[in-house]
């Protein structure tokens, strides 16, 4: 299993920023309690767009640390929340060791895509290109 300073505890309240875009870290951030919304402010008009709501249970932040860039997209905690921060090493370790847990992580992965591209359609950027 990973080392406890490869996984670590944290909370924030609600209205915190957990991360924002253009960040550099190398972690990411599994839900024990609360809700996380992730938005972006890329349009033209330089509006934020909600991409998502994430609750218990689901992880965030991975983007960053699997291809090594800047954070995509910014978090805000809509309550209180308690997280689980997973270093690289960590999110290393427990995709060798726990496989289902990979298969798990890899299917909330293409929901999320699959929901970006949704938002990204009602966008009026994306309409006039069309």
């Amino acid at each position: 299993m990973p080392d406890l300073k490869d996984i670590q505890k944290v909370a924030y309240k609600a209205g915190d920023f957990i991360f924002l875009e253009g960040d550099r870290e190398a972690h990411f951030y599994i839900i024990e309690k609360g809700r996380v919304q992730i938005f972006t402010k890329k349009n033209g008009t330089g509006e934020r767009i909600n991409i998502c709501e994430i609750s218990e249970g689901e992880s965030f932040g991975e983007f960053a640390l699997l291809d090594n860039a800047p954070r995509s997209a910014s978090a805000k905690a809509l309550t209180d929340v308690v997280l689980i921060k997973v270093s690289e090493e960590g999110y290393e370790k427990l995709l060798s060791e726990l496989p289902i847990w990979a298969s798990s992580m890899l299917k909330s992965f293409m929901s999320r895509l699959k929901n970006m591209t949704v938002v990204l359609k009602t966008q009026d950027q994306f309409l006039k290109r069309q």
